[in-house]
């Protein structure tokens, strides 16, 4: 045994019975204490663990500690033992600790402190093939580092046959922890009660942290709330559009979409109303070329006006329903000709504007987004309000192709600018440079096909 140790152990033989006159007061654990003793010794000889003593009283597992110490003093006569016993203190870090241990247990030697302590004291022990007995009071001061090295030098020792020997005393705070940390200390620690010298499992009700499954409880009723308010949600949600379902029924039918859209030639004639406002029965009446009274005047309309009135939802109206259109509305005569701004059909935010590239000789744009569904095209300008925008009409694979872009630019290093000044959101959607001579190309050619498109009609009308 350490000199250190030794003197520890005679000052608590002289001081004992002080000791017990103040503590006999407030618990009497001699014949609890024997049984403890009788446990930890019984792991030591057949489990190889570290053994850890607790309770929720510091004076029943300090005089738990003072027996088991006294006890080893005993036995010290009979083999070599040598014991390092160390009160551990918050004060105390990590390298005060093993320096305190090693320098009780080897006296003189030189070591490394910031060495684990299972390295050590295992390098220092090849030298002593006496048992070697670690016990540290006060053990919830103790950091995580110390205590996982102390089992480690246990559980080594285990596997190379040699008599290392560790207990610790401390409160359940002590076992707390270790239990917290099971995937480091399970099958290598014994927990005891220093009261009734039982051994606990790491799992105990005792050393569960009760903040932590309130904590956990907290989380499932917020679990459980949500879940209820995203039920509530979706319920709405079905009966808001069972609700809509069931108002749709009630209005009119609408007529049925002409899959192949008539194309109608540069010069038009359409309809005019004194409100200067042409309905959907007008543009369809306009686009079939049949008046449905004879208070309409005719005039001619611009291409811009065309476009637009193309791009509204074409459909087939039949002859019972141009007439009770046509006797139900009141018209009138007016004389101006017909304008682009006269005519507003509207299905897009806003209007082509094919003619600003037309007059424009040369440059580039930035090409925003193109749209063949016209819904999608309202729905991004609608996000986008403050993109300022110009558009033209184009055909993709035979199919109509509405192309926004930004102004002109005189050059690539304008519009490169211009493109990387443009929203996260809408460059990641596709934007790309564009030469005005290939928007050109692109509007003549649509304006090809609806000329061809139109003669061919005209000569089947005439056949």
């Amino acid at each position: 045994m350490s000199a250190l140790a030794n003197t520890r152990i005679n000052q608590m033989k002289i001081n004992e019975p002080a000791d017990n006159s103040v503590e006999d007061d407030m618990v009497d654990i001699s014949t609890a204490a024997i049984s403890v003793i009788a446990r930890i010794d019984y792991i030591q000889r057949f489990s190889k663990q570290m053994a850890v003593v607790v309770d929720k009283n510091p004076a029943v597992y300090s005089k738990v500690a003072r027996q088991y110490l006294a006890n080893i003093s005993q036995e010290s006569g009979k083999q070599e033992i040598n014991v390092a016993f160390v009160a551990a203190s918050s004060k105390i870090n990590d390298i005060q600790m093993r320096c305190r241990l090693i320098e009780q247990l080897f006296a003189n030697t030189l070591f490394d402190p910031e060495q684990s302590l299972a390295v050590s004291i295992l390098r220092l022990a090849k030298q002593n093939n006496g048992t070697i007995t670690v016990i540290v009071e006060h053990a919830q001061a103790l950091s995580l580092q110390i205590k996982y090295e102390l089992c480690q030098l246990v559980d080594i020792a285990k596997k190379t046959k040699k008599n290392i020997n560790v207990v610790i005393f401390g409160l359940e705070q002590t076992a707390m922890e270790i239990g917290q940390n099971k995937t480091i200390f399970d099958k290598k620690t014994s927990i005891i009660d220093a009261s009734s010298g039982q051994v606990l499992a790491l799992g105990h009700a005792r050393f569960k942290n009760k903040s932590a499954v309130l904590k956990n409880y907290t989380w499932l009723k917020i679990s459980v709330a949500s879940l209820i308010a995203l039920l509530i949600i979706l319920i709405f949600w079905f009966l808001l559009t069972e609700s809509k379902s069931s108002n749709l029924v009630t209005l009119p039918e609408t007529p049925l979409v002409n899959e192949n859209p008539i194309i109608v030639p540069a010069k038009t004639n359409i309809l005019i109303r004194q409100n200067n406002l042409a309905s959907v029965t007008d543009v369809n009446l306009a686009l079939l070329e049949q008046n449905t009274s004879d208070n309409f005047l005719v005039a001619t309309a611009a291409r811009e006006d065309i476009l637009q009135a193309l791009m509204l939802a074409e459909s087939t109206v039949s002859n019972s329903q141009m007439a009770e259109n046509s006797e139900e509305s009141s018209l009138i005569v007016t004389t101006p000709p017909v304008t682009s701004k006269q005519v507003k059909v509207s299905l897009l935010p806003g209007t082509l504007n094919e003619q600003y590239y037309l007059n424009s000789e040369k440059g580039y744009v930035v090409q925003i987004r193109g749209f063949s569904d016209l819904s999608r095209l309202e729905e991004f300008i609608k996000k986008n309000k403050d993109l300022e925008y110009f558009s033209y009409q184009k055909s993709l694979n035979t199919q109509k192709f509405f192309a926004l872009t930004s102004k002109i630019f005189i050059n690539k290093t304008q519009a490169k600018v211009a493109m990387n000044k443009l929203p996260q959101a809408t460059r990641d959607l596709g934007s790309f440079l564009k030469s005005v001579s290939t928007i050109k190309r692109e509007i003549n050619t649509v304006s090809q096909q609806y000329k061809l498109q139109s003669a061919s009609k005209n000569k089947y009308r005439r056949d």
